[in-house]
């Protein structure tokens, strides 16, 4: 029997590496895709992509290759971020320190306190990164799922946090907000639409005991314990996994609404 393959988009040194090597433990072939793929994830890694995903296009270029090399994968992970963190003299060190710590994609606001102070073209540019290739992430990796044993785990992971929820905001990433929520819509929709086949869609998000956000204490160790624990269920989870360091699964859908 052949190993089962793990893809992730986005392998960066933190999540990425540490969903890699978790997985690889377990005896899975890792194909791991990034931008500028450091050392480390290469050790972690049977094959390494170099991929830019502001492109989307370079989405369906990295599932050829890895099912050209390692096989289908059953377990895709996105985690991609975007290369573009503007600041501007006007804007706080405090709060450029505080974004640019977050692991995700964002164009950074010239005017922290003004949504609309972001070009166009940035914004265009971080929903790219944070929805539009993710949708063709999720595009082939379903694709896929169709062609794999039922025994197989079959399961797409997010790498999403806390900014898809209502009323949750950072200064000066709302951009990244924006594409948060609307991936997140995607993944529920996924979930709901072939909870019938098997296959399994998840936001993931790291929350503190307390159900915040981590912010900038992100634990990547924390992401490759819960995303096997996502990869080896039977079944459709929520879709919305909240999750917390040495705890896992937990539900904080009733603080969230408050």
């Amino acid at each position: 029997m052949s190993s089962p393959v793990l893809l992730v988009l986005g392998a960066g040194p933190n999540v990425g590496l540490a969903v890699a090597r978790k997985f690889r433990k377990q005896g899975y072939k890792v194909a791991a895709a990034a931008r500028h793929p450091t050392a480390d994830v290469a050790k972690a890694a049977d094959l390494v992509i170099t991929a830019d995903f502001s492109d989307p296009t370079a989405v369906a270029a990295a599932f050829h290759r890895v099912k050209e090399e390692l096989g289908v994968p059953s377990v895709v992970v996105y985690n991609g971020a975007s290369r573009a963190h503007h600041t501007s003299m006007h804007s706080s060190s405090e709060v450029r320190n505080l974004v640019t710590r977050i692991i995700a994609a964002y164009a950074f606001h010239p005017a922290p306190g003004d949504p609309f102070s972001l070009s166009t073209a940035d914004f265009q540019s971080d929903l790219v990164v944070n929805t539009t290739s993710a949708f063709a992430a999720a595009q082939e990796a379903t694709r896929g799922f169709a062609t794999l044993p039922a025994n197989t785990s079959r399961t797409f992971i997010y790498t999403g946090n806390i900014l898809n929820i209502p009323g949750r905001r950072i200064p000066g990433a709302a951009s990244l907000g924006a594409g948060k929520s609307a991936t997140a819509h995607l993944v529920a929709n996924a979930a709901a639409a072939h909870a019938g086949k098997g296959y399994k869609y998840y936001y993931a998000d790291e929350r503190t005991p307390e159900g915040e956000s981590v912010m900038h204490d992100i634990s990547g160790d924390a992401h490759g314990e819960f995303y096997y624990e996502l990869a080896s269920g039977r079944e459709q989870g929520p879709w919305l996994a909240t999750f917390v360091k040495g705890k896992g699964y937990v539900d904080f859908s009733a603080k969230d609404r408050g």
